[in-house]
């Protein structure tokens, strides 16, 4: 069984820790923190396959290309 992490306890050890290694600690934390909310903003691609679709599909796409092609 996992035993759950108490924040009061981080604290107290972080205290216990040099200025330098507290500053390394924050920065590590932030980094952290924003590499997940980069994770969270991204999206795939793929996840915006068919959204258009129904744009297209009054068109014939043969005839479209062969006018984008003439001007």
């Amino acid at each position: 069984m996992e035993k759950l992490i108490d924040v009061d306890d981080i604290l107290l050890k972080v205290k216990l820790l040099k200025k330098e290694d507290q500053m390394s600690l924050l920065e590590r934390i932030l980094y952290l923190i924003n590499s997940k909310e980069d994770q969270s903003n991204t999206s795939k691609l793929s996840s915006i396959s068919g959204k258009g679709s129904n744009i297209w599909k009054n068109t014939d796409i043969d005839q479209y290309v062969i006018n984008e092609r003439e001007w």
